[in-house]
């Protein structure tokens, strides 16, 4: 015959695992109410430009600049191609970034990539062509880096990167 073995109640200690459980869900709650309140007020655009426009300006009218300038003055072609093209990278990756943070800014950045810029006129001479470059290229990698430090995180990295790449080919023109 087996006899079953009785043990004595487990003893209790702690929170009971109900009201952990209850205590979990108003927290859960408490957040999402939170949450949703941070979310509603911050449901209003920003008006007005994004702020990322002004270096995307300045990187396309860099590139348009450089390349009008290679084409003006061969012997520079080496060294202003690539920093066109760089430019240009610039200006796409900037519009990329306004148009996924600010889809309401996406007409206004695509129509002034299509717009046909005013036919640069190159400098006098090659030596005014290359100093021009640099004090545009000069300005912009102030402009970015002030600028970096003003914005979220995810912009400060494309920020510093354009400053940065600004930042060598001012020494590689020099």
């Amino acid at each position: 015959m087996v006899v079953p073995v009785v043990t004595p109640a487990r003893a209790r200690t702690g929170t009971p695992r109900r009201a952990v459980l209850r205590g979990a869900g108003a927290l859960a709650g408490l957040l999402t109410g939170v949450t949703a309140a941070g979310t509603l007020a911050g449901c209003a655009r920003p008006e007005g430009p994004d702020p990322l426009e002004e270096p995307l300006a300045a990187a396309r009218d860099d590139a348009v600049t450089a390349a009008a300038a290679a084409a003006a003055y061969p012997e520079l072609a080496g060294r202003l191609t690539p920093l066109s093209r760089a430019r240009r990278a610039h200006a796409d990756a900037l519009a990329a970034e306004i148009r996924r943070a600010r889809p309401d800014r996406t007409a206004t950045v695509d129509a002034a990539a299509g717009a046909t810029p005013a036919p640069a006129r190159p400098a006098a001479s090659a030596a005014a062509a290359v100093t021009a470059l640099r004090r545009s290229l000069g300005t912009a990698r102030d402009g970015a880096g002030a600028l970096a430090l003003t914005v979220e995180p995810s912009r400060c990295g494309l920020l510093t990167s354009v400053a940065a790449s600004c930042a060598g080919h001012v020494t590689v023109l020099g």
